[in-house]
């Protein structure tokens, strides 16, 4: 089975995650490093394929996703790929006080492929992300995020604040 064919089984739910990653990997060593590598190669060649499958794999969690923090935080940034709001997801699980800064720049950045959401739910996702981490750089950007001129990226951030007791 190729890729495509073992990407398709899997997201078809015609196979398991456990069958997935031992077909996957069956000619290679299942670590991090792979996908790690994967990403950086990704963004050297600008190759939006390799990171949907780099956040597939990801998402199985058969990875130490701690490690892969820095390395999504520079994908968050970049415009070329279509996955930022999956990003954004994988960063708030971990809660990792290293992404703030990246979360809080990419929640006003607008991707020509999102221009059809007038509800701004990638922004939404990069606030919770940083409302999850709930450090004093976090809360500093929900405060700046707070004041930003769209209407909707100021209001989920002071939902955030409000659920804090700090607004």
């Amino acid at each position: 089975m190729d890729k495509t064919d073992l990407f398709d089984a899997l997201l078809m739910k015609k196979i398991s995650e456990e069958e997935f990653i031992n077909e996957y990997f069956k000619n290679t060593t299942l670590n991090d490093f792979y996908v790690l590598n994967m990403i950086d190669t990704a963004i050297v060649n600008k190759n939006n394929i390799a990171v949907e499958e780099a956040i597939l794999l990801l998402n199985t969690g058969y990875f130490s996703l701690f490690n892969f923090s820095e390395k999504l935080c520079e994908l968050l940034m970049h415009s070329w790929h279509v996955k930022h709001e999956e990003i954004a997801m994988i960063l708030q699980g971990l809660a990792d006080p290293r992404a703030v800064d990246s979360l809080y720049n990419a929640a006003e950045l607008q991707f020509s492929y999102l221009d059809f959401d007038d509800t701004y739910q990638f922004a939404r996702k990069c606030i919770k992300a940083i409302s999850r981490i709930n450090d004093v750089n976090a809360i500093s950007k929900l405060k700046l995020l707070a004041k930003s001129k769209i209407i909707e990226i100021s209001n989920y951030a002071k939902k955030e604040l409000r659920y804090k007791g700090l607004l």
